[in-house]
């Protein structure tokens, strides 16, 4: 019975033999994507209901609530 298993082990090379590989890999041409793509689907931003609402509520610093057009009131302790 003889065992027809492959070898895994890397058959030695010779020294400067990358240097003929490095010459057929820089023959291979590579030509980049031409023109642009703009799926309807990325137009717009993906919004859920509701994901604006926080911005109808003020920031508190402090005993200050501070509103997004500017206004300010202090928090009645």
């Amino acid at each position: 019975m003889t065992n027809k298993l492959k070898s895994v082990i890397k058959p030695k090379t010779e020294w400067d033999s990358w240097k003929a590989e490095l010459a057929v890999a820089q023959l291979r041409t590579h030509t980049s994507m031409e023109g642009s793509y703009h799926p309807a689907e990325l137009s717009a931003p993906a919004v859920r209901s509701g994901a604006d609402d926080h911005m109808k509520y003020p920031s508190r610093n402090g005993n200050t609530l501070s509103y997004r057009d500017g206004r300010e009131e202090k928090v009645q302790l």
